[in-house]
């Protein structure tokens, strides 16, 4: 059986019974933090843009806006949605695929759940679908796909939406293999816009408006090529990418669960950045400071200095954010990279400035012979005014399923966040709901929440 087709007959078939109760209480943990992230992102210049954009063109519609009183239409909803939840690089990412899963996956599902009145074990079963498609397509193009400069949660993203709303939606086999080909041909996203544009954001809420798009066409006999990863020529893999792993795409599908490796965030930037931080900390710990500095040298792979190691220049909160001089000097001058370090009026603070002149970053190529499992791997070593050197080496990040948040951490993570878009009995509802998950035949108590009176901005 051709791989687009094999891939859409798991979609169409998976059912709540199907998900060992493992995968299931991680893929809460996964619902929890993306709902967080979507609300505090939507208090974001970035996430009120789409959001209005969103009512101007849908102005009535079946499907919340999140930290806003007001409904639009379904596509609509989950770009809005979608581009606030990775609206500040909070999202929960996974290593070996090199993407952002719950900012695409979620926020279509949510929408297309609570426009066609399915109970919340239907839609968090559907969310598993999408990430368990997008996460092997993401591991099986490998890390050629982004070093050829695409984003892979706006293009796989796209797919992995597409299988989530297929399963919701509870398209045929061939629909939703249709539902598939139809988002490929969508699928977008350049990663030059991680050097300051708000389009890095847009890049997940696209990918979420893609996939609902495509499966509402499915589900009306609109037809998609079937064979759209595998063509040889002018497919998703032959076109978009360099070596592909497609064996990687099912391999032991429905008995390996990949949204068990999804971690979460721990810093307020990109993933690539983390490993130095933590490196940073552990020199900290050591009693180093800024002012004992004369030099930071940080050895990380290839795809991390594509992804983080450019000059940097201010040039907005997306910039820092995937800078890893940037997120380094934050660090170092203020023991923390979370939201407070990317207030505007840090972003070209000289103190930030001079200590960056302080920062070396080089490629080390033994970090990339493990390939996208040993992407995050750095070497920190830091040169003290006396003479001295501290290294520190670290291979994957706080917050990585090697070293994983624990629940009560997300949970608090969760509040903070959500806190800033609505009140606080609110917030501590939706907790609730999240974990009383399957007893819930309707989406519309959440749904009602993740739109409630919103804080004044």
């Amino acid at each position: 059986m051709a791989v687009t087709a094999r891939l859409a007959e798991w979609i169409s078939g998976l059912r709540r019974t199907d998900i060992p109760d493992n995968a299931w209480a991680h893929a809460k943990l996964c619902l929890l933090d993306a709902l967080g992230c979507g609300l505090f992102g939507s208090r974001q210049p970035w996430g009120r843009i789409s959001a209005d954009a969103a009512q101007d063109l849908n102005p009535a519609g079946r499907a919340s806006l999140w930290g806003r009183d007001a409904r639009c239409g379904v596509d609509a909803a989950a770009m809005a949605n979608g581009t606030a939840t990775h609206g500040f690089e909070l999202d929960d990412i996974h290593l070996r695929a090199s993407m952002h899963p719950g900012a695409v996956t979620i926020p279509a599902a949510f929408a297309l759940a609570e426009a066609y009145g399915k109970s919340l074990a239907e839609f968090l079963t559907a969310v598993v679908a999408g990430y368990e498609i997008g996460l092997r397509i993401g591991i099986a193009v490998g890390l050629g796909h982004g070093l050829r400069g695409h984003h892979t949660t706006g293009t796989v993203g796209t797919l992995a939406a597409a299988a989530a709303a297929a399963n919701l939606l509870g398209l045929s086999a061939d629909a939703t293999a249709d539902a598939l080909g139809i988002a490929a041909t969508q699928a977008a996203g350049l990663h030059g816009a991680r050097m300051g544009a708000m389009s890095k954001r847009f890049h997940a809420g696209r990918a979420a408006q893609s996939g609902v798009l495509a499966a509402a066409l499915a589900k009306r006999g609109f037809t998609g090529s079937r064979t759209a990863l595998e063509q040889p020529f002018g497919g998703f893999f032959s076109t978009l990418c360099d070596a592909v792993d497609v064996p990687a795409t099912y391999a032991e599908l429905g008995e390996r669960w990949e949204i068990r490796e999804v971690g979460f965030k721990a810093y307020a930037s990109c993933g690539s950045t983390h490993t130095t931080v933590d490196a940073i900390d552990a020199l900290m710990k050591q009693g180093i400071t800024a002012r004992d500095l004369k030099e930071l040298r940080i050895h990380m792979s290839k795809k991390a200095v594509s992804n983080v190691g450019w000059k940097y220049v201010p040039a907005g909160v997306v910039a820092a954010q995937m800078n890893c001089y940037y997120t380094s000097a934050v660090k170092l001058l203020d023991d923390e990279v979370f939201v407070d370090q990317f207030a505007e009026s840090r972003l070209a603070d000289p103190r930030v400035m001079a200590l960056i002149e302080r920062i070396r970053i080089a490629h080390e190529p033994a970090f990339d012979a493990g390939g996208a499992a040993t992407r995050h791997a750095v070497r920190v070593e830091a040169e003290l005014n006396d003479g001295t050197v501290k290294t520190v080496n670290v291979e994957q990040r706080r917050g990585s399923t090697r070293f994983p948040l624990s629940r009560e951490d997300i949970v608090r993570k969760f509040r903070g966040l959500a806190m800033v878009a609505l009140p606080g009995p609110s917030v501590e509802r939706i907790i609730e709901l999240v974990n009383g998950i399957d007893a819930m035949r309707d989406m519309q108590p959440l749904a009602a929440l993740m739109r409630s009176t919103p804080m004044t901005p």
